[in-house]
């Protein structure tokens, strides 16, 4: 009894843990909104998507720098071309940067064609902007064409972080993509 006495009363000792998180961040910014009423902008999706662009990512990225996270934001091109400040500041922190479309297109509204240039320029805007070639991709309107996932790996894309089967175990695109074969892993995300 004695000794149970004195484990009870020992100081208790603080164990480390370390918590492994993924952040994936969308930068839809104005990208996100162009066109989306059938060819007219909204002026206040405009707005919102500029507020998105100029204050929300910097918060965000002042958020994180103060928690000490690394994650990784997926940028459309346009809001690379629109923000390169703010995106600059993103990729000058650390963080990686994944592509997520030009402005935002639906892939399964575009020919094989189209998506493949959409991809082409998302790729080689993030490479200048991050001095690498990326590795990650959000879908655009969280939607896969008949072609995107051969695309992805014909243009060397590893994960995805799109899909919604899971909130926790990431899962193979091959399961997902109309039983398309892929070594493409998807990673969670909650919408």
């Amino acid at each position: 009894m004695r000794g149970l006495v004195e484990q009870a009363t020992a100081p208790l000792r603080v164990v480390k843990k370390e918590i492994l998180v993924a952040f994936g961040v969308d930068v839809d910014a104005v990208a996100g909104w162009l066109g989306s009423y059938g060819g007219d902008d909204s002026p206040d999706d405009i707005s919102r998507g500029m507020f998105a662009g100029e204050v929300g990512s910097m918060r965000i990225l002042k958020l994180f720098e103060r928690e000490r996270i690394k994650s990784t934001w997926f940028i459309p091109g346009h809001s690379i071309e629109t923000f390169p400040e703010q995106m600059k500041a993103v990729a000058d922190a650390g963080h990686e940067i994944g592509i997520h479309g030009y402005s935002h297109e639906n892939p399964i509204a575009m020919t094989p064609e189209q998506e493949e240039a959409v991809l082409d320029r998302s790729i080689e805007l993030v490479t200048k902007l991050a001095g690498r070639r990326p590795t990650g991709y959000v879908a655009p309107w969280w939607e896969f064409s008949n072609v995107t996932n051969e695309l992805l790996i014909k243009k060397g894309i590893k994960y995805d972080h799109s899909l919604m089967h899971n909130d926790s175990i990431p899962i193979t695109l091959e399961s997902a993509i109309r039983g398309q074969r892929s070594n493409i892993a998807s990673t969670p995300t909650c919408g």
